[in-house]
């Protein structure tokens, strides 16, 4: 049920114009809301990943002012230790809290990285990264969900984490069509002003799936989807679609970032165990009790093939023979693909010698797209002195700037400082060196192989995602491009509502009829005094079906 002026926010994963324009003649809602409406380019925020662009279209921010760079969070009373994030790591308000601030009622539905779910003014069911039993707000809403639609309401599908194609894609297609359901009922039956639903499997398709007819099927769902909001809607509401990233074809190499670092005197290494991983945290989510899984590399899982490499690579260590040296020798002999294919990163990683965080000068982790110093005085064991760190992070700059892929080419499109892209209160926190793979053709690995580079064929985020706007908000002039963090700022003006003054997001000149206007919503609450970050570390199989495993 909604009020004058209301506004729905359908977020889809990794949603890419190239494949919108694909898959087109079996998108008609989709095509519908793009024929009536304005569209443009959506910008990502850096990084490009779903643990910190979803916060960053929530909060209109970008994560120097939210807090949240990507799926771990460095704790400040246990600095050596990582945890996964939750909704109060994002240190800013999300859209939710600025309209309960004015008293307006929303529903929210599957977003990421919402859990534990806070106090709105309405529905707040929480999405990925949430334990599946998770509760939403009220306590009681998705007993009432799944009453309403006649099955049980779940955050992951089933077969979500198994080695079978055929059960893993149903189950992808089933929970698209139980999110449809439950957008469907709750927009249906709760009042709302500015409503948010996600869909999560169009990302994860690009990254367990190989054929444009498995993709095209999980895009057909999700505009199936659309259409069930759409048609609630109205034509008296305005739509918004967006996407947190794009996602496409990656035909460059995996980066071993680490490698280069260790070559280069900033990484010492080390026998004993990593940091975690994203790829030792997923399947807690799901309460499986299996794990297996890197960032924007490769899928990790503890197949039966994986298994035996893993083993025969470790056989060989122990009569002096690196995984470095096998992969060499695979070069050699031709089989090279076939050994990347079969062996994952984290079995390469398990095989070799690791960081060692102690010791080293400065470190990649996990799909950072950058370069933490181990400053003393910051790090718990940090062995750079204050006087050395800029010397190190320039000398950080050269080398990055300098690597050359086996083709000869820039491995990164530009290496910088922080600074040079962040600007907020939570800069700080970021890494002290950025940098970015080379047209987002290169995937990064923390691993350590003794190779600096391996070729890779596979899908991964791209920087641009899509937005199309449609309503009677809108003028219909199509803007060149927009950035993640305007989504919420025109989302609130569609809606006849002021944008908070602490977004850094902006509406552009002429995309809606009326003015925009801008004010200061004061000490607006958000979060929770609780907190679900504990797992047993099986949270991994969930990330490496987006990639980050």
């Amino acid at each position: 049920m909604t009020n004058e002026n209301a506004t729905v926010i359908v977020g889809f994963d990794a949603l890419d114009f190239k494949y919108l324009d694909e898959f087109a003649d079996s998108l008609p809602n989709f095509s519908a809301l793009r024929d009536e409406g304005v569209e443009a380019p959506l910008e990502s925020t850096f990084p490009p990943w779903t643990g910190s662009a979803w916060p960053s279209m929530y909060t209109g921010t970008d994560p120097s002012h939210h807090g949240v760079y990507g799926f771990f969070h460095n704790d400040d009373d246990y600095p050596d230790q990582d945890e996964l994030v939750t909704r109060n790591r994002v240190r800013s308000p999300a859209i939710w809290n600025y309209l309960a601030a004015r008293g307006e009622p929303t529903v929210t539905l599957n977003v990421p990285v919402t859990h534990p779910a806070e106090p709105v003014e309405g529905v707040l069911v929480p999405g990925y990264l949430a334990h599946e039993d998770d509760a939403g707000y009220p306590e009681e809403i998705r007993d009432e969900i799944s009453e309403a639609i006649g099955e049980e309401y779940t955050i992951y599908s089933r077969g979500e984490t198994s080695d079978d194609k055929a059960e893993k894609l149903a189950g992808y297609l089933d929970l698209v069509e139980i999110r449809g359901k439950a957008a469907e009922h709750l927009l249906e039956t709760h009042d709302w002003t500015v409503a948010f639903v996600q869909i999560q499997k169009t990302d994860a398709v690009f990254h367990n799936f190989d054929e444009a007819n498995e993709f095209r099927q999980v895009y057909e769902r999700a505009d199936e989807v659309l259409g069930r909001v759409m048609e609630i809607a109205g034509d008296d509401t305005n739509v918004v679609v967006c996407s947190d990233h794009g996602i496409g074809p990656v035909d460059g190499y995996t980066v071993y970032l680490n490698e280069i670092l260790r070559q280069a005197g900033f990484v010492e290494t080390t026998t004993e165990a990593n940091k975690p991983s994203l790829g030792s945290e997923k399947a807690v989510l799901t309460g499986e009790a299996e794990a297996g899984g890197n960032g924007g590399t490769t899928e990790a899982g503890a197949t039966m093939t994986g298994r035996a490499v893993s083993a025969a690579t470790s056989a060989l260590g122990r009569v002096g023979v690196t995984p470095g040296d096998a992969y060499a020798l695979a070069c050699r002999v031709g089989v090279d693909d076939f050994l990347t294919s079969v062996l994952p990163d984290a079995a390469l990683s398990a095989a070799s010698d690791g960081v060692d965080w102690e010791n080293s000068k400065a470190y990649g982790r996990t799909a950072e797209l950058g370069v933490r110093v181990n400053l003393e005085g910051r790090e718990p064991h940090g062995i750079v002195a204050p006087e050395e760190y800029e010397t190190v992070r320039e000398d950080l700059i050269e080398t990055l700037s300098a690597v050359r892929t086996p083709d000869g080419e820039p491995a990164f499109d530009w290496v910088c400082k922080r600074e040079a892209v962040y600007d907020g209160p939570f800069t700080e926190r970021a890494c002290d060196v950025l940098f970015m793979p080379k047209d987002m053709n290169h995937v990064l690995s923390p691993s350590l192989v003794g190779q600096r580079f391996a070729p890779i064929r596979d899908h991964d985020h791209k920087l641009h995602g899509a937005f199309v706007g449609a309503g009677p908000a809108f003028s219909g002039r199509n803007p060149e491009a927009l950035s993640l963090t305007d989504v919420s700022p025109i989302a609130m003006a569609a809606a006849g509502l002021d944008v908070p003054a602490r977004m850094t997001g902006t509406v552009p000149e002429g995309l809606l009829k009326e003015s925009v206007s801008i004010a200061d919503y004061g000490d607006v609450p958000y979060g929770t005094e609780t907190d679900t970050s504990d797992d047993d570390g099986s949270v991994e199989e969930r990330l490496s079906d987006l990639g980050y495993i």
